[in-house]
């Protein structure tokens, strides 16, 4: 019999050349033996990815058969996690300190006025506050700085605007869109003084449920007027209200996250690595915020979309 095949092996397996024991160990000569070695293993491999590759194929298409699946594939048709890390920088950059120039000139503390109402803890709140406050001098500004953080401020309401218009199907262009910018930014100073004065008068005498339930109510106004406002009226006010909604429900949800969890991670960072850790924690705080108002635009786009069909279906 030839020494390259056993007696007996099977025809699916090979063949693997081994060598015995030098003399001297088992007491036998050196020669080879022939070990048998399964070659079906690989195509056991094959079998099992092909039947995890079907199993999550058909049930990727089941779950984009869901509501949750299509607005999943919608934010990423979209591009929404580049766009709300763009919103996210800009804001930082140039929002942050373009709110701070605004508060200024019509008397407003904003540090004060956003501890106030994101719900920090004092301790927080004081860290938060020694990032924009350290002395008394005030800070002039050239006028390069000021056109520098009006364009920022007004990129940043650009990066909305584009958002809302994908969303839409509606992109204002030229003076239209650069006009509803300049409007949504006097708005958004608007929001802020306002949300500072129903904290520091409305508080006292209504307390703080209802001063909550009027701040979510002023949040819903502000958020329905910005969808309306930044896609330059061409969409209507009706089409807009869940959107609207849910962008609320989505900005509240972020004010929560900031009250019981942000607060001691502020005081915690501070403690660790000053006001770098302060910064951190707030970007991070900023990019839940770009997320928020992203998912929130698109998940009461779809809404929309998906009742008015129900409407139009059962007539």
């Amino acid at each position: 019999m030839s020494p390259s095949k056993r007696q007996g092996a099977p025809e699916d397996t090979h063949v693997q050349d081994v060598a015995e024991p030098e003399p001297g160990l088992t007491g036998s000569t050196s020669s080879t033996y022939k070990a048998v070695v399964p070659s079906d293993w690989s195509k056991d491999m094959r079998e099992l990815w092909d039947r995890a590759n079907t199993t999550y194929v058909a049930t990727r298409a089941r779950l984009d058969r869901t509501i949750v699946g299509r607005i999943w594939g919608h934010l990423q048709a979209l591009g929404f996690w580049s766009s709300s890390l763009r919103f996210a920088a800009v804001f930082t950059l140039f929002f942050v300190p373009f709110l701070l120039l605004a508060s200024a000139i019509v008397g407003l503390d904003f540090s004060r006025s956003v501890a106030d109402r994101s719900g920090f803890s004092r301790q927080a709140a004081h860290d938060l506050n020694s990032l924009f406050v350290h002395g008394r001098t005030p800070v002039s500004l050239t006028v390069i700085g000021v056109i520098l953080l009006v364009n920022g401020a007004d990129t940043m309401a650009a990066i909305l605007q584009e958002w809302y218009g994908k969303v839409f199907g509606q992109v204002p262009v030229g003076w239209v869109a650069r006009i509803s910018r300049i409007r949504w930014l006097g708005g958004v100073i608007a929001f802020v003084a306002l949300q500072a004065v129903i904290s520091r008068r409305f508080e006292p005498i209504g307390g703080g449920a209802a001063t909550r339930v009027l701040q979510l109510l002023l949040a819903f106004l502000f958020w329905w007027w910005s969808l309306h406002c930044l896609l330059g009226g061409q969409v209507s006010w009706r089409r807009v209200i869940p959107a609207g909604v849910a962008t609320t429900v989505c900005y509240a949800g972020v004010g929560l996250y900031i009250q019981f969890f942000v607060s001691s991670n502020i005081v915690s960072s501070e403690a660790s690595y000053g006001p770098v850790g302060v910064v951190m924690t707030l970007l991070t705080v900023l990019v839940g915020l770009g997320v928020a108002l992203h998912i929130g635009a698109v998940v009461g786009a779809d809404f929309g979309e998906t009742w008015r069909s129900l409407r139009h279906s059962t007539r």
